[in-house]
């Protein structure tokens, strides 16, 4: 099974350095469907951070997810492909 992508944790930092002098503490960071993902310890500050620099802001693009949605859509996503693909995560 090979990773969903090869990008080091260095290319989030950017991202995480912004939404944590912001305030908000994101647990983990990937890439999933070509997009920056970033995980939350719940739904309600993905929401809050989503809505602040993504909706808002527009500062940073992505996909938001509270810890257990987004181990859910990790599931889901090696899932579907069929083996082939195993998600990439940091923990930070």
């Amino acid at each position: 099974m090979k990773d969903n992508h090869d990008r080091p944790l260095s290319d989030f930092k950017e991202s995480i350095d912004i939404l944590k002098s912001s305030g908000f503490k994101p647990i983990a960071v990937t890439q999933m469907i070509f997009e920056d993902t970033f995980v939350f310890e719940t739904p309600e500050e993905a929401n809050n951070a989503y809505e602040q620099f993504e909706k808002i802001d527009g500062k940073i693009v992505g996909w938001w997810y509270g810890k257990d949605d987004f181990l859910e859509a990790v599931r889901e996503y090696e899932e579907e492909s069929n083996g082939y693909s195993k998600v990439k995560i940091y923990w930070l």
